[in-house]
């Protein structure tokens, strides 16, 4: 599966290279994730955890207001509070499009929404105790299911090759290692970029 995920993302940004409507540039950021929580009678959302994205990013110029933007990058997501934490990393391929609003020159506020999929690399768990305890990704009953998928929304200004976003994200598939629970991925974050 991660071979065939890797063509997938290969022939995309192949794809851009051969497009003259096509701008291919790197993208870093701060998250700040946390998780929501649903099982038997309990339902919350826990505390937030800080952590952090990079990757490559594409803008798709359909037309002067419209572009697609894919992405493939490394983030951490998970939760936090106290001296305990939840650490999730993750490939993920967002997928938004945007709509783009010129406010002078070079210049333009844009709005966007989409989705992403993810996969699981490593995941940590450390207690109030301090103890760190091993938590995987995988398909055992006591293991995290390693694809996520979830939905997208944001903001952004753009100056001439330079950006900076702000963006929401939701998980919508259940991630808990138990049948009788539900855990997702939330997450806010804050990125700029610079496009070749």
């Amino acid at each position: 599966m991660k071979k065939k995920l890797f063509v997938v993302i290969l022939l995309i940004f192949c794809a851009s290279a051969i497009s003259a409507q096509v701008k291919v540039g790197v993208t870093a950021g701060l998250n700040l994730s946390n998780n929501s929580y649903s099982g038997g009678n309990e339902t919350s959302v826990n505390n937030s955890k800080a952590g952090f994205q990079a990757g490559i990013v594409a803008d798709y110029s359909v037309n002067d207001k419209f572009s697609i933007l894919p992405e493939f990058i490394f983030t951490q997501l998970g939760s936090g509070g106290g001296k305990s934490y939840l650490r999730l990393n993750y490939l993920q391929l967002p997928v938004n499009a945007a709509y783009k609003f010129n406010v002078g020159s070079c210049s333009k506020l844009f709005v966007f929404a989409g989705s992403y999929i993810g996969y699981g690399l490593t995941a940590k768990l450390k207690t109030w105790d301090g103890d760190f305890i091993d938590v995987r990704f995988g398909s055992k009953e006591d293991e995290y299911k390693p694809f996520d998928f979830g939905l997208n929304a944001g903001i952004g200004y753009q100056y001439e090759k330079l950006f900076l976003r702000l963006q929401y994200s939701r998980g919508i598939n259940n991630i808990s290692p138990s049948k009788d629970s539900s855990f997702k991925n939330i997450n806010l974050s804050i990125s700029a970029g610079y496009y070749f």
